[in-house]
């Protein structure tokens, strides 16, 4: 080997490990080669209102089942409205302490537990945004009789996600669960909703509201809510606190069907 290669080839290396991790990191940040379209729209809206699934609707104060016009609306991919119910919540967002108080600002149970929200995103890397904007939602800016705790045998459980609570007995059910995970502080509560949802979603590569709500990969199976407004409800909340402190929208990702 002569001089002039010698000298080239440490040149050579790095360029060739620069073009290995910028490989990685396309495939990593977009999603390059995933391949998640099973159906195309219609065929999934047909899925989603077949038997065993349960769509419901919010109707003169009543929760109702919903129709298939009804699904079929809250299912659509529509340009025209936010972005916040399609973007990757899967990863962490800048926020202080003090930030999230003041969101928390008037929030019942939930006042003053900006802490909490952001020990859950460091540890189990969700969006602190939508954890609070979810548990706000859940909670009704956290006064719900859930999110006050239930008492049973001189212990009060806490459940800010809804987690485990069915429409019919929401109460009853929700604090069975909370329960079983011995939520027994509003501490515990925010932790194990976050563990929850990286766990059960996250990892199921249903990154987005969107995608945890109906789940377009595989439809009408493994969703979050019931509720056909789940995810445009909680992305509104997130509207709110994105546009208030100038944050950016990152990955956003409405390719769903063939």
């Amino acid at each position: 080997m002569n001089d002039n290669i010698k000298r080239k080839m440490p040149l050579f290396i790095i360029i060739l490990i620069a073009m290995i991790f910028a490989v990685l990191f396309i495939i990593n940040e977009t999603h390059l080669f995933d391949n998640q379209k099973t159906h195309t729209f219609n065929e999934a809206v047909e899925k989603q209102v077949g038997a065993g699934t349960l769509n419901m609707t919010e109707k003169d104060g009543q929760f109702v089942e919903a129709s298939k016009t009804d699904v079929k609306n809250a299912m659509a991919v529509d340009s025209d409205k936010g972005n916040l119910n399609h973007m990757d919540i899967s990863e962490k967002v800048p926020m202080s302490e003090q930030e999230l108080n003041d969101m928390l600002k008037d929030k019942g149970i939930l006042k003053g537990k900006g802490k909490t929200f952001l020990k859950a995103q460091d540890k189990y890397e969700v969006n602190v945004i939508y954890l609070v904007s979810h548990a706000l939602v859940e909670t009704g800016n956290g006064k719900s009789e859930l999110a006050k705790g239930i008492e049973d045998k001189g212990k009060k459980y806490y459940n800010f996600y809804g987690i485990g609570a069915f429409d019919e007995n929401a109460v009853h059910t929700g604090s069975s669960y909370a329960k079983k995970q011995s939520w027994t502080s509003p501490e515990k509560a925010i932790m194990g909703g976050a563990k929850f949802v990286r766990n059960n979603y996250f990892e199921n590569k249903q990154l987005s509201l969107y995608q945890m709500r109906w789940h377009p990969s595989s439809p009408g199976e493994h969703q979050y809510a019931s509720d056909i407004e789940w995810d445009e409800n909680i992305a509104t909340f997130m509207k709110l606190y994105y546009d208030k402190l100038g944050i950016k929208k990152d990955h956003v990702n409405k390719d769903y069907y063939l």
